[in-house]
């Protein structure tokens, strides 16, 4: 009992240091908050300066919602996963809700997907996220396309992650690189229909804006930074934001050919993935808003643009910022593992004591 009371003083008092160490960095960083940025020679400051105010915009659109769910059963021959996709489309009128459309239905039965490949555990896991998110981006392309909304909102990252890249040796290449175009396809149908298209990234591990702040202006300044050269985007910035405003606006990578995901991209969408963070309220960390901006499009003025309706929809209760069309979105797509519990046992049913496909550790006697 002694050594989990130690741990857990040693938690805190870390936490605790760390919090005043962020804290008082963040005092060397005030002074360049309203500091025009235009002095400093880089291509990686996009904009002129490290902190705007945002205006909250007026609600008077249609917006959609994207988000799906999953949970999955191994067995001993093969994977079951089961996979809801969700989309919700809200018209705004006069900043109220005047119609609310669901997509495919208010609510829908997840669809069920089998797979006896051979694969690895890395495997079947890629492949879970990758089924799933193939799931999300087609609803959302049809969505696009048939409601042709002026902002859709996915739940997480507009680029798929690293963990959802394989192996370069592993049997479900052909099925990670389906997802890349059908990424790329959403873009395009985005495009088409002048919607635009944006990803919220709930608990964001991004560190981006702080490499740059570190190589572009601190590190030119002479200003040490090495105490939050482990501190995310969004820890930094929740010292740095005051409610109603956002961070600059900045590449998604600043090396397109060598990050894992966007090497696969095509060039011209590749290049268009651009972030930053928003404040909407006073007691919840910023949140990462990523977009994708063509040469069009004034930067600054596009990007106020999305920061002003991400914060009409996501500043409706004061420790928990997130756009109301994703909660929405959110509460119809989520699965329970009771759900899958219930269609494996009728797999079992079926096939009697005959065939035995459950896995060891199903079968524990203690």
């Amino acid at each position: 009992m002694e050594n989990i009371n130690s741990v857990i003083r040693d938690a805190v008092s870390s936490i605790q240091s760390l919090d005043r160490k962020r804290s008082s960095f963040a005092k060397k960083v005030f002074p360049f908050l309203e500091r025009d940025l235009s002095g400093f020679v880089s291509d990686e400051l996009l904009e002129q300066k490290l902190v705007f105010p945002v205006k909250k915009s007026s609600l008077d659109c249609s917006v959609a919602g994207i988000d799906s769910g999953f949970v999955s059963k191994e067995f001993l021959a093969l994977d079951l996963t089961l996979v809801r996709g969700m989309g919700s489309v809200f018209d705004y009128k006069n900043n109220k809700v005047e119609k609310a459309h669901y997509f495919p239905n208010f609510f829908s039965f997840p669809t069920p997907y089998l797979s006896n490949r051979a694969l690895e555990i890395d495997e079947f896991a890629c492949s879970k996220s990758i089924r799933r998110l193939l799931v999300e981006i087609g609803l959302a392309k049809e969505i696009v396309e048939k409601c042709r909304p002026e902002f859709c909102f996915l739940d997480g990252s507009i680029v798929p992650q690293y963990p959802d890249k394989p192996r370069s040796d592993s049997t479900i290449k052909d099925f990670y690189h389906e997802m890349i175009f059908a990424f790329q396809d959403l873009y395009r149908a985005a495009e088409k229909n002048n919607c635009i298209l944006l990803g919220c990234v709930e608990d964001s591990r991004g560190s981006r804006f702080r490499s740059i702040l570190q190589k572009e202006i601190l590190e030119k300044e002479g200003i040490s930074s090495s105490e939050i050269d482990d501190c995310y985007d969004a820890i930094l910035l929740d010292y740095l934001l005051k409610q109603g405003e956002r961070s600059m606006a900045f590449r998604y990578s600043n090396e397109i050919a060598k990050h894992p995901v966007l090497m696969d991209f095509e060039k011209k969408f590749a290049e268009q993935v651009h972030a930053f963070y928003l404040k909407p309220v006073a007691l919840d960390r910023p949140m990462r808003i990523e977009f994708l901006h063509s040469s069009q499009n004034s930067f600054s003025e596009f990007t106020d643009k999305i920061a002003g309706i991400v914060f009409a929809l996501s500043c409706l209760h004061r420790e928990y910022a997130f756009p109301s069309i994703l909660i929405e979105a959110d509460l119809h797509a989520r699965l329970k593992s009771e759900e899958i519990e219930t269609v494996y046992q009728k797999i079992l049913d079926k096939l009697g004591r005959s065939v035995n496909i459950r896995m060891r550790r199903s079968n524990r006697p203690f």
